[in-house]
């Protein structure tokens, strides 16, 4: 048997602290690792008894039971965040792209856009993701993006058992978002495309206005780098805005750094493939553009590009940025880079939460 320190004795409140308190993006340079939670725990104004102080059989012991609503709002908060911080990247994003690239001041040549500029278009989408974040940070921890989710479960004790159900809440809220974007533009892309006429790729085509191509001139292996280093540098630089070790920002302020970083990887990256650096980002707006009639042509062009490079190459890409990050920056023990000899992963959680002193 060996004795962990006090240190790893936390408070109830430590181990579950109150969501006001938290900072997005998972803060991760405590001396112990992140504390795993269930992930659907009910909370103690849950409890009910019919024999509680108010004699009310709906009276609990912290209160009167929340109705059916608030119930299944707080089963599901972390995903419901997770839908809304991405609903809202896209939201800017399509729609930035959808303002800019549908109004010309010349139809005939397209020469000149009306309302807009790639450098336009490079801040409404690092808006989005400061806007994704300021809302879910608190809540989530504000991923947004299954890259970030992927990085956080295997270098900062993520559960993996909340992984698929966040990127499926990502992939969603992108997909309504794009919904609500094409809806918003529909009569301007009959207008530019023709009416009832919708292609992916080639002159005049508009899936480009919500997710991501590679550009006509690029490799596949060119394409593959570009993506696996935008989100490699994307995931360094979270993990460093995380690290209260490093020069972490005041808390609230992550979400501007947030719009720093991808207003940079936009601006220097994002020529070749768009910079999806998010599967779900690129994902939803293909499950969208399909639904309303682009045909099957959104998932198979470029040798079925949206599954080897949004997913493959950016989920290699941040898992390789968080890594080079904890290797040679990071110091605290919840890296695995870092994790104290004979201590597996999970110890620690499992230590609290059986209020064990012992492993």
């Amino acid at each position: 048997m060996t004795r962990l320190s006090s240190r790893a004795q936390l408070s109830e409140h430590q181990v579950h602290p109150d969501p006001s308190t938290t900072d997005p993006l998972l803060p991760a340079s405590a001396p112990l690792p992140h504390q795993a939670t269930p992930l659907h725990k009910a909370p103690r104004w849950w409890t009910s008894s019919s024999s509680s102080r108010s004699g009310h059989p709906n009276y609990g012991l912290h209160g009167p039971e929340p109705n059916n609503w608030a119930k299944l709002r707080h089963l599901y908060r972390e995903e419901l965040a997770e839908f809304f911080g991405t609903f809202l990247i896209l939201i800017f994003g399509a729609g930035v792209e959808c303002q800019v690239n549908l109004h010309y001041h010349s139809a005939a040549t397209r020469d000149v856009a009306a309302y807009g500029s790639y450098f336009q278009g490079r801040l409404a989408w690092a808006a989005g993701v400061a806007m994704a974040v300021w809302v879910s940070g608190g809540i989530s921890g504000g991923h947004c993006n299954p890259s970030v989710t992927v990085a956080l479960a295997l270098f900062r004790g993520f559960p993996w058992r909340k992984v698929v159900p966040f990127i499926i809440a990502q992939t969603l809220g992108a997909t309504f978002a794009s919904l609500l974007v094409y809806a918003n533009n529909v009569t301007n892309i009959d207008r530019f495309q023709g009416a009832g006429i919708r292609t992916v790729k080639g002159p005049g085509s508009t899936a480009g206005f919500f997710f991501t191509l590679p550009a006509e001139e690029l490799s596949y292996s060119s394409a593959f780098y570009s993506e696996f280093l935008a989100t490699a540098i994307l995931l360094f630089v979270v993990f460093a805005l995380a690290d209260t070790a490093n020069l972490k920002p005041p808390k609230g302020t992550q979400p501007f750094a947030m719009f720093i970083v991808l207003l940079g990887i936009g601006a220097s990256l994002g020529y070749n493939t768009g910079y999806a650096i998010n599967g779900a980002r690129d994902t939803g707006p293909r499950i969208a553009l399909w639904m309303v009639g682009y045909g099957s042509d959104v998932w198979t062009h470029d040798g079925w590009y949206w599954l080897w490079n949004p997913w493959v190459s950016s989920v290699m890409g941040g898992a390789a940025g968080a890594a080079m990050y904890d290797a040679f920056l990071y110091t605290g023990q919840d890296s695995p880079f870092n994790r104290p000899k004979g201590v597996v992963r999970g110890a620690y959680e499992a230590l609290v939460q059986n209020g064990d002193e012992e492993v």
